[in-house]
């Protein structure tokens, strides 16, 4: 904050007479001679008037309005406008009330008339009308100096918020109501406490508990539909001219949404660079893998279907060797498809099967989910469309969903997910994946459809599963609804839009 303007009376007051009888500017430099306080000078015109101004600028001037070379009415305009510091008093021998007007709206400080009191009381009238003038100017200048600042504060491109020591609000320009949506009509007066410290995430806790120091914090608003965070920005005021005694608080508030969705997405696109070069690394593993298991199981399936083909059914060890054959079979098709799944996915879209995307995400997946005591039901229609897509990239939405699905489930008694397919509406295919775990908090379902990144799902996941499902669908222009109810459990319904059905 800038200092007040002061402005205060001189000690040694200046006094210029300008006044073309030379008897009453004797006579009035004589009045003002008994106190040691003023200096006088008198001239007697105008022309003279603006020379010694322009020498030596006095501290008030007593201006007569009738002389020789014009009327001091014609000039205060001027005089008052160059000088606006110095207070200009207009004297007459009349009682005019017009002139006194006119002069006073002209820029006349005062308006002085000669009567019988006026020569003993001038040193009082000049000293009273210096002090008050000075008071006034200073007056006029902080007000000024406020309105300017105030104007500054108005129009700043960042919110700002000022509460005093009490906790009430005090200033809250027009940023912080476009930001907030809170008027200032709304604010002003009322406890911060209530208006102001809670609209964030992590709140503001006021007031203090200890001797605070500028600081600045991120923070998310909570108030407003959407994600929003901001960079508050909290400073103490404090009084210079009162022994720097805290007035109260200034924030300023910045936005920095899309900053901060930058850097979530930023993160995003690190997690699934490295997931995918994990994948990558696991893809070659599985491939160096699957060419030791392939040549021994190739060896396996053909000694079984010999010792097959010696035996009759029902013969002892028939069975047996059935079992070695099916089972080689089975080890053979989760290799394959385990290197599917790790090649790296075609860019482009291509018509596929739900159901068999579905199949194959079971595939990979579902003995894992079925090790941990849980029930698998599966309920796929018959004869869906096809959609267009991307096969690799489906069959990682429903490992994703299936992943939350389960972590769903810890601590469950009878486990159990359910996967539905079925057309809806003649124009969509709808997947849902049931599951009858514990209930996702409704804060965090919000984030589904008010933010582009969330880290929280009710304990399930990460947080990346489901940013990497919105991903996929976005591409595949699906959209993804999840409910979740302590007496219904938790479905996530995954819709295909009609313009991507084949």
């Amino acid at each position: 904050m800038t200092t007040p303007f002061k402005l205060s009376a001189p000690d040694l007051i200046h006094v210029l007479i300008v006044e073309d009888n030379l008897d009453h500017a004797n006579l009035m430099q004589e009045c003002l001679s008994f106190m040691d306080k003023f200096e006088c000078q008198s001239v007697n015109s105008i022309h003279s008037m603006w020379r010694v101004i322009q020498e030596k600028p006095p501290d008030i001037i007593l201006l007569d309005n009738y002389l020789q070379d014009g009327k001091g009415l014609d000039v205060l305009a001027h005089l008052a406008s160059e000088f606006p510091l110095i207070p200009i008093v207009m004297i007459t021998s009349l009682g005019n009330e017009q002139i006194a007007v006119q002069a006073l709206h002209t820029g006349a400080a005062d308006y002085w008339i000669k009567d019988e009191n006026y020569w003993a009381a001038l040193p009082e009238l000049v000293d009273k009308t210096v002090t008050s003038y000075a008071i006034k100017k200073t007056l006029e200048q902080n007000r000024e100096q406020i309105r300017y600042q105030a104007l500054l504060l108005r129009n700043m491109r960042d919110a700002i918020v000022v509460w005093n020591t009490n906790g009430m609000i005090t200033f809250w320009n027009p940023e912080a109501e476009n930001t907030f949506k809170l008027t200032n009509h709304q604010v002003i007066g009322k406890p911060v406490v209530e208006i102001y410290t809670q609209l964030f995430q992590p709140s503001i806790q006021f007031p203090f508990t200890e001797k605070f120091h500028s600081r600045e914090t991120e923070r998310k608003v909570i108030n407003l539909p959407g994600e929003h965070w901001i960079s508050s920005h909290i400073t103490p005021l404090y009084d210079p001219d009162r022994e720097n005694k805290l007035m109260g608080y200034l924030d300023v508030i910045r936005d920095i949404t899309q900053p901060k969705l930058l850097e979530e997405r930023i993160l995003f696109s690190q997690i699934q660079l490295s997931r995918s070069t994990q994948l990558a690394a696991i893809a070659d593993l599985a491939d160096g893998v699957a060419h030791q298991i392939n040549n021994p199981l190739s060896t396996i399936i053909a000694e079984s279907q010999i010792l097959l083909s010696e035996l009759d059914p029902g013969q002892s060890g028939y069975e047996s060797a059935k079992a070695i054959e099916n089972a080689g079979w089975r080890v053979q098709k989760a290799v394959q498809h385990l290197l599917d799944f790790g090649r790296p996915p075609a860019t482009s879209f291509e018509p596929i099967s739900v159901n068999e995307t579905i199949e194959q995400a079971l595939r990979i997946i579902g003995d894992k989910i079925r090790a941990d005591g849980v029930q698998l039901q599966c309920n796929l229609a018959r004869n869906l469309p096809l959609i267009s897509g991307n096969q690799q990239k489906i069959i990682a939405l429903w490992i994703n969903l299936l992943m939350l699905a389960k972590d769903g489930l810890i601590e469950v008694n009878h486990p159990e997910i359910k996967i539905t397919s079925l057309p809806f509406n003649g124009t969509q295919i709808l997947i849902m994946i049931h599951d009858n775990g514990k209930t996702i908090p409704a804060k965090d379902l919000s984030q589904i459809y008010t933010t582009s990144f969330f880290k929280e799902l009710g304990g399930r996941g990460s947080g990346i599963e489901i940013n990497i499902c919105e991903e996929i669908l976005r591409q595949h222009e699906g959209k993804l609804t999840i409910e979740s109810d302590p007496q219904k459990g938790t479905t996530f319904q995954v819709s295909f839009l009609a313009e991507v059905i084949k």
